[in-house]
């Protein structure tokens, strides 16, 4: 999906529009709706807008105007499945989405990777 920088938090109003960095109490932050916030049956947290700090997240600013997020932008609260929001991955360049392993699969994998 292709996302769109927009100029102010109020201005967030479709999936994929993200708005920062920005000064949020002594961290920096970016706000975003996830590509899936309008999809049916996706849960409450999914369709709200979330943010990322960074630290512990790190950004790039792009030539082009678009912000690159790193690490992952996770789909759980704490590691706990019950938060699932149903979409993990990455703001890229251009200001593309790039989802990654969800669900159960991914579960697993982090279950593996951390016991």
């Amino acid at each position: 999906m292709i996302g769109r920088r927009v100029h102010s938090f109020t201005d967030i109003e479709r999936p994929g529009d993200y708005y920062g960095p920005v000064p949020y109490g002594d961290v920096m932050v970016c706000w975003f709706l996830k590509p899936n916030a309008r999809d049916e049956g996706m849960p409450p947290r999914a369709r709200s807008v979330q943010h990322v700090n960074f630290p512990p997240h790190t950004y790039r600013e792009c030539a082009d105007g678009s912000l690159e997020i790193r690490n992952s932008i996770g789909n759980l609260i704490g590691g706990d499945p019950a938060t699932d929001d149903g979409w993990h991955g990455y703001l890229d360049e251009a200001h593309s989405w790039r989802q990654v392993v969800t669900g159960p699969a991914c579960n697993i994998r982090r279950a593996i990777m951390n016991p």
